[in-house]
């Protein structure tokens, strides 16, 4: 009786540890990697960006959903491009980091968000007027949290508002109403 007890604890380990590298697989992965498509960014076929010589392999494979969030030194590699100066892939990027941001969770939270008000300081035009855009679908609730938790305080939130506020005036004054809500959101979001 107890060698059979010894063989069946023996067998019931060997399946356990046998399910251990599944952890590792494409679909324990696969609720981190993109899952939304697109047709065409900013009046150009999709086809344009992933053709691009000037956008790298990484953002291409996390776009065809074949690169995972999990993978930290190169998630961080995919939020430094959202900043780019090339206004040319930067709606492709911009796209990428959406998702990102969509997908985010645990230790990603806090550079996502550092990224998220960068990139609204730097190109508010871009952002809001990725709003009309058929196939960006922006998560307001979490930009607009993730910006807030950045923010913490009423003097940033200030200087923030001021910032973006002189830019949208001077290039893109006719999102004035969706930056406007936009902003009572954040607002709402401060650590307080």
């Amino acid at each position: 009786m107890r060698s059979a007890l010894i063989v069946i604890f023996i067998l019931w380990w060997k399946i356990l540890v046998a399910q251990l590298p599944m952890l590792n697989t494409p679909s324990y992965i696969h609720d981190y990697t993109n899952r939304i498509r697109a047709i065409s960014l900013n009046g150009q076929p999709i086809s344009f960006y992933l053709n691009h010589p000037k956008i790298d392999s990484t953002s291409k494979l996390f776009f065809k959903g074949e690169l995972s969030l999990t993978q930290n030194q190169i998630s961080l590699c995919l939020l430094d491009s959202i900043l780019t100066y090339n206004s040319e892939t930067r709606p492709f990027y911009f796209f990428i980091f959406n998702q990102i941001v969509d997908l985010s969770d645990g230790e990603m939270v806090d550079p996502v968000a550092a990224k998220c008000l960068e990139f609204v300081q730097k190109y508010p035009c871009d952002f809001f007027n990725a709003f009309n855009q058929s196939d960006i679908d922006i998560n307001v609730v979490r930009w607009t949290t993730y910006i807030g938790l950045t923010l913490k305080e009423r003097s940033r939130y200030a200087d923030f508002k001021y910032s973006v506020d002189s830019k949208l005036n001077r290039n893109c004054s006719e999102v004035q109403d969706l930056w406007k809500s936009f902003l009572v959101e954040v607002r709402m979001c401060l650590v307080r």
